[in-house]
């Protein structure tokens, strides 16, 4: 598509402001961005759409418009935010050689954002003129015609005379020509993250293989990419099968962008509330406004949710995508990019706090298969019933990512529930001196027990867990009394403490807790 086709839309209404020498640019994909240095989330040949939000004089200005030029994008198109696009911006673009469009205030960036994808995917589909019919106007025709990407996903296994399926980069099923066996998404994802090459096969339990394609190859990296799946060795090189597969991940990452220019308008409702947040003069008819906007409901529990992905380039939107992905299927979810994290607001739909928390660290541990030297830190709030305290819930999930910063592993979390109590405090030591302090209190149970095949530790913790009592742990351990009264013995004879002091408990038991 070009940019000359694009403005004789009509129900579109575009107005060429500068660069009418330039409207053969082709334009390849669509993104939304009021980020005053975008630079970094865009790809060359993109139309760029902008709410003007960013604008607060030249300064601004000169920023925003060489960000995108140097990333080479076909064209910027304002939004009406301002009613008219600045003197000082249509200056700016003339003098940079950029086409500067302004758009209606009757058409909304996602009526544009639906055309222009559409548009691409029927162009897509023409653009084999040596096989006019074949899989790749085939497929890109079901989606014009209005076809889901589950048809299309089926038409694939169709040729393919295999199962197919497409998934996130924790195992999630996008969707699938059948249901996948019991288990095999999080293998999958295994396979997808944490092979060297791609694409790849999965050896699954039955003795059979499937292979994994990744959908995108320009995805920030591969723990936000998608894959596809599919029955049997990969396919052969050339062959009408790899252009099947091929075509069907181009149409499945257009299809992602569409769905990701949907998540953007609700990206802007967020951070416009986060803004009003953090102004401190929020008021409430506001912030409700903007929730049920969101479709936020706040009457069966809110959260707050922070989480940043340390380690690897294009971070911030990274972990946006990260954080969108570990909150779904289960609660609706927004996340938006706040000072080096996202950040979303997550109401419990019928879930537990501690449900949704486990939800989150168990995608977040698929994830570290595909994280090397990267790192995931998760800050979770406390729940709150009401608008009016959603400040100081964000900070709390802020406060507590932070602290997570400080845990060790691939992926470190910290609840709300956590920050009360002795875990962040924990957390906040570093991590030489909790090893040093475990190694040096445990540490001769852990050589005893290693020496001698004795469950000396295990018996710490369990008559700690029981509060020292003495019949519920010999119970749990399913020893006699007596024979916990002798461990219990030896554990005070090794470690050189009395476990009938409550100060030298709490030592026991913080120990314990620094892995």
């Amino acid at each position: 598509m070009r940019l000359r086709d694009l403005c004789q839309v009509d129900h579109l209404g575009l107005k060429v402001l500068t660069g009418h020498d330039l409207l053969d640019r082709r334009v390849r994909g669509v993104t939304t961005t009021d980020l005053i240095d975008p630079g970094r989330f865009l790809k060359p040949a993109e139309l760029v759409l902008t709410e003007l939000t960013w604008h607060d004089g030249p300064g601004s200005v000169r920023r925003f418009v060489a960000a995108l030029v140097e990333a080479r994008v076909a064209a910027l198109c304002s939004g009406t935010a301002l009613k008219v696009p600045p003197a000082d911006l249509v200056d700016a673009c003339a003098e940079a050689g950029l086409p500067l469009l302004a758009l209606g205030v009757e058409v909304s960036f996602g009526a544009l954002t639906e055309y222009v994808l559409r548009a691409l995917i029927e162009e897509y589909g023409a653009a084999a003129p040596s096989r006019p019919y074949g899989p790749r106007r085939r497929l890109a025709s079901t989606l014009v015609d209005g076809g889901s990407l589950s048809k299309v996903v089926t038409t694939v296994a169709g040729e393919l005379d295999v199962p197919c399926w497409v998934l996130s980069a924790t195992g999630r099923v996008v969707v699938g020509s059948q249901p996948l066996p019991e288990g095999a998404g999080g293998r999958l994802a295994q396979a997808f993250l944490s092979a060297r090459f791609l694409p790849g096969t999965a050896p699954q339990p039955d003795g059979t293989v499937l292979s994994v394609f990744p959908v995108s190859k320009g995805a920030p990296h591969r723990i936000a990419n998608w894959f596809l799946a599919y029955a049997g060795e990969q396919v052969r090189a050339g062959g009408e099968h790899e252009d099947l597969v091929v075509e069907l991940a181009a149409l499945v990452a257009l299809e992602r962008s569409r769905l990701e220019a949907a998540h953007r308008i609700e990206r802007r409702v967020l951070d416009q509330l986060l803004d009003l947040l953090a102004s401190g003069d929020a008021n409430l008819p506001g912030v409700v406004s903007r929730l049920h906007t969101l479709h936020i409901e706040t009457e069966h529990g809110l959260l707050a949710v922070a989480l940043a992905v340390e380690g690897i380039d294009r971070a911030d939107e990274v972990g946006v995508a990260v954080l969108d992905e570990l909150l779904r299927p289960l609660a609706p979810g927004v996340a938006t990019a706040a000072d080096r994290h996202a950040v979303a607001l997550v109401p419990l739909a019928g879930n537990t706090a501690d449900e949704l928390t486990a939800h989150l660290l168990a995608g977040a541990a698929t994830l570290e298969a595909g994280l090397g030297d990267a790192r995931i830190t998760i800050g979770v709030s406390s729940v709150t019933n009401g608008p009016a305290t959603l400040s100081g819930l964000i900070e709390e999930a802020r406060h507590a990512r932070t602290l997570a910063e400080l845990g060790e592993g691939r992926v470190s979390a910290i609840t709300g529930a956590d920050v009360s109590s002795h875990r962040s405090l924990i957390a906040a030591i570093p991590g030489e001196l909790r090893r040093s302090f475990r190694t040096r209190l445990l540490g001769p149970l852990e050589e005893y027990d290693a020496a001698h095949q004795t469950d000396l530790l295990e018996t710490l913790e369990t008559f700690l867990e029981e509060s020292g009592a003495w019949a519920a742990t010999a119970d749990r351990l399913h020893v006699h009394v007596n024979t916990l009264r002798y461990r219990l013995k030896r554990i005070e004879e090794l470690t050189g403490r009395s476990l009938t002091s409550l100060d030298e408990r709490v030592d026991f038991l913080l120990a314990l807790r620094m892995r």
